[in-house]
């Protein structure tokens, strides 16, 4: 069996983009969190110490260029952390939303009447066990359907061919 490769890493777009945007926002939300609460007792420790050692300096100035030092540095962290971030999401996404799209395909086929191609798998993708059920569920319908037609081509009375129709569908 050849190796099933990706060829698109965004299968249902609102769903991946919605649980990247959801990601973000928790990120978003914890850097800003921690990143403030850090900012704010950093700043005040400086702030004070330099306050008691040497009250005439001008903490002021210093406070403006610290602060532009370290927003030009967290921005570019949190930039990054957002871009690793939205990557890792795509591609752990990947592994449910294909799958999920394979079988959507697969079922929407089968109803349209077309053949019945087993759902297959990458290693790493989720909902194994569904695909597995949902071939062995299609396969034993199309192989009751296989017995129906033959036993309705059958040149047996009608009696006959509802009692092994009986048979078929009783498990």
């Amino acid at each position: 069996m050849g190796k099933i490769r990706r060829r698109r890493y965004l299968i249902n777009k609102p769903i991946q983009i919605g649980y990247f945007g959801l990601t973000a926002w928790f990120i978003c939300l914890g850097i800003l969190l921690v990143g403030s609460i850090t900012y704010y007792f950093t700043l005040n420790t400086i702030i004070s110490e330099i306050e008691v050692s040497s009250p005439a300096f001008d903490t002021v100035e210093l406070v403006n260029r610290i602060n532009l030092i370290l927003q030009k540095k967290l921005a570019l962290v949190f930039a990054g952390l957002i871009i690793v971030a939205g990557v890792l999401v795509i591609l752990y996404l990947h592994r449910v939303v294909g799958p999920v799209f394979r079988i959507e395909k697969t079922l929407r086929e089968v109803s349209e009447g077309k053949s019945f191609v087993p759902i297959k798998l990458r290693r790493k993708d989720s909902f194994k066990s569904l695909a597995e059920t949902i071939n062995i569920f299609v396969s034993h319908c199309q192989t009751k359907i296989e017995k129906t037609k033959e036993i309705l081509n059958q040149p047996v009375s009608d009696s006959e061919k509802i009692e092994k129709l009986k048979e078929i569908f009783k498990d």
